[in-house]
């Protein structure tokens, strides 16, 4: 068992490694063409592999440095749904008519009315009932 070991660890390194290798974009892979790193890391056990990882990890890390991104904007659309007024207005059709209870409506007072001087007594000095002279 112990005699396979080397050779188990130089098959699983270079499998990690090519399928790595396969799956980076072609901008992204260090100092040589791809196909070059594919058969490196395929005929050259042990060194291939490892130095595929070491290199692709620095440059990647060196280009993460590099680039900055902008920052993105936020969303237009309101993040939670009670923010969002179209959403608010759509749960008008399931509200219970019998529960909801609606603001009055106020009256419109007739524009062609002429507004009534004030007198100066207060309301409690004003007479409640009418007096047509019955006792």
């Amino acid at each position: 068992m112990v005699r396979f070991l080397p050779f188990l660890i130089s098959l699983v390194l270079t499998v990690y490694a090519l399928f790595s290798c396969i799956q980076t974009p072609d901008e992204d892979v260090p100092h040589l063409p791809k196909l070059l790193w594919i058969v490196l890391i395929v005929f050259v056990p042990f060194a291939g592999p490892i130095v595929w990882l070491l290199m692709s990890r620095a440059y990647g890390n060196r280009q993460q440095q590099v680039v900055r991104r902008p920052a993105t904007q936020p969303p237009a659309r309101p993040l939670a749904p009670d923010d969002d007024p179209d959403f608010l207005k759509s749960l008008d059709r399931y509200r219970d008519p019998r529960t909801t209870a609606k603001p009055a409506e106020p009256t419109p007072e007739p524009a062609d009315e002429p507004e009534k001087p004030r007198d100066s007594k207060g309301p409690e000095d004003s007479p409640t009932e009418t007096d047509d002279g019955k006792a």
